[in-house]
């Protein structure tokens, strides 16, 4: 208690400062995403009124109603989630599997193969070079274009690496005395420990398949193969709006009430439904991502 009441004043008033300074980043952080889910719970036409902050006006479900009569938004859907569920954990597995072989300083030409692996980080190909490549491979219009190119990220295996080295070498050792092999250690000693890496590199990489539309764009002409990203910027920028409402005053009258639903009220409900998952998926993996990040940040 004494020593509260002896803080100089110096420090009081820094710490409001700083108290103030965040209050103030998260509101201007989060004022985009409440306003946008705001006017995506708000009735089209009010909102074309303008005024919507961060509270809908006139409460509708309306907006999420059209956005999921959209077939082709759900086949996105389906895409998008099995790319992100097949492409993270192929990552992974390729990523951590050279990341536990290129710790071990007895591999065969381990330097060679490091310096073989950092070339392309400075050096890359253009999209016209990748396209053909892409061409050749036959992955053009297939789902597999989405998995295997961004299958590895020597990035990521250098931190996975990283991590592998603070991992006592008298675990591997003990393994081995056992009659442990290679393969035995690997996913049964190494993969367990480094779960909290392995969460934090998930997030990323889950996130960037989410997020992803470009590869989409052009490598994809297959509407049946559409992202939920790639219709997404569509929407946003008009191109399926006018068709999309069209089509819905055809298909099934009665289901929704094309009154209350505006381009604009269809493209914010459109954000919300595309970034839902990623926000509701954070906080379970949150723990891990921290304390995967914190890995290695202090020598002892």
């Amino acid at each position: 208690m004494n020593n509260a009441i002896s803080r100089p004043m110096s420090e009081k008033v820094f710490d409001a400062f700083n108290v103030c300074a965040m209050l103030l980043l998260c509101m201007i952080t989060l004022y985009p995403f409440l306003n946008v889910l705001a006017i995506a719970l708000n009735e089209g036409n009010d909102s074309a009124l303008g005024g919507i902050t961060i509270f809908p006006r006139d409460v509708t479900f309306e907006n999420f109603k059209t956005v999921f009569q959209n077939k082709d938004l759900l086949q996105a859907g389906v895409i998008t989630i099995s790319r992100t569920l097949f492409g993270t954990l192929l990552s992974l597995l390729i990523t951590s599997l050279a990341a536990y072989a290129l710790s071990k300083k007895k591999l065969l030409g381990r330097s060679a193969i490091l310096v073989f692996m950092t070339i392309p980080m400075f050096i890359g190909g253009t999209l016209v070079s990748n396209f053909i490549i892409m061409h050749d491979l036959h992955l053009l219009n297939s789902f597999f274009v989405y998995i295997i190119p961004g299958a590895f990220s020597f990035f990521n295996m250098i931190i996975m690496r990283t991590y592998f080295y603070t991992i006592p070498e008298s675990l591997e050792e003990s393994a081995r005395i056992d009659g442990a092999s290679d393969v035995t250690i690997f996913f049964r000693i190494m993969l367990p420990l480094a779960m909290p890496m392995i969460a934090a590199l998930g997030l990323f990489i889950g996130v960037g398949h989410w997020n992803d539309f470009f590869t989409n764009l052009l490598y994809i002409t297959n509407a049946k193969l559409n992202t939920l990203q790639f219709i997404l910027m569509r929407i946003v920028k008009s191109q399926d709006m006018s068709n999309f409402l069209d089509e819905l005053k055809n298909y099934k009258p009665g289901m929704t009430n094309l009154r209350q639903v505006t381009p604009q009220s269809i493209r914010n409900a459109t954000t919300v439904v595309t970034v839902f998952p990623i926000i509701v998926i954070y906080p379970f993996l949150q723990k891990y991502f921290i304390k995967g990040m914190m890995i290695g940040a202090v020598k002892e």
